[in-house]
């Protein structure tokens, strides 16, 4: 009987999720064809003079993209955002912070997994005393001892490690909720989920994991109130602008 719940539980999530990114087709403009091939015809225009920007990321869904971007876009500046500035003047500081180190604590055993099969040892054994200091000394993850001793955090995913053996990024792709990604991030978050200790702890429960992951954003959104619009404002095209902030984040993050 319980399987039976649990199936029903998983089909709603997915049904809901289709829902959502259905919905997000109806959020484009009817003229974003028309403006991407206007946006194309200007660089082709002066291509002649441009460089070639190394790094640069293949886009070939963009249409697809551009429709859950646009999702993305409106849930933030709509429901995230709003529900950040309420959460925040009725929370107290010290909890959000709390809250904020307990999630980042539990990421650490996937950095430790990560950082031993990039071959970085050293930064592994740092890692697991930080983890091992915060999750003992730090009330389970919620204080940040670790930090005050100077311990760095090292982030690293799935994602770099399969850079890490020469696997390409692939193409530029959108997920929704999660935001800007390319194809070998989408697979390295298969590993992330599955080295986090949430996943074995909500695993049991579709709803409850969602409620957890959606607090956990509204938590975290609640300390970058404004920062996405400020990254935004004066951009033509706010999509090319996330693009390219994703990709020199990716160079930043993996030292290329």
């Amino acid at each position: 009987m319980r399987n039976v719940r649990l199936n029903r539980e998983f089909l709603v999530v997915f049904i809901l999720t289709g829902i959502l990114v259905f919905a997000a087709f109806l959020f484009v403009p009817q003229n974003c064809r028309a403006e991407t091939a206007l946006t194309n015809a200007h660089q082709d225009e002066f291509s002649e003079y441009d460089e070639k920007v190394e790094g640069s990321l293949d886009d070939p869904l963009e249409i697809f993209n551009r429709a859950i971007f646009t999702f993305n876009d409106r849930l933030h500046r709509w429901v995230v955002e709003p529900t950040a500035r309420g959460y925040r003047k009725v929370t107290p500081s010290m909890f959000r912070t709390g809250l904020l180190n307990f999630f980042n604590n539990l990421l650490e055993p996937t950095r430790i997994i990560n950082l031993l099969l990039q071959g970085r040892f050293k930064a592994a054994e740092e890692t697991f005393l930080r983890f091992l200091l915060n999750t003992t000394a730090g009330v389970g993850g919620l204080m940040d001892p670790a930090g005050f001793d100077g311990m760095k955090s090292h982030e690293r995913q799935f994602a770099s490690t399969l850079a890490t053996y020469g696997c390409g990024r692939g193409f530029y792709l959108v997920l929704p909720f999660f935001g800007p990604n390319d194809l070998r991030g989408t697979c390295g978050l298969a590993g992330d989920t599955l080295t986090s200790p949430l996943f074995y702890t909500l695993s049991h429960d579709p709803l409850a994991a969602v409620g957890v992951q959606a607090s956990n954003a509204i938590n975290r959104t609640s300390f970058q109130l404004g920062e996405y619009e400020k990254m935004l404002s004066g951009a033509i095209d706010p999509y090319v602008a996330v693009r390219d902030a994703y990709r020199q984040h990716q160079q930043k993050l993996l030292g290329r």
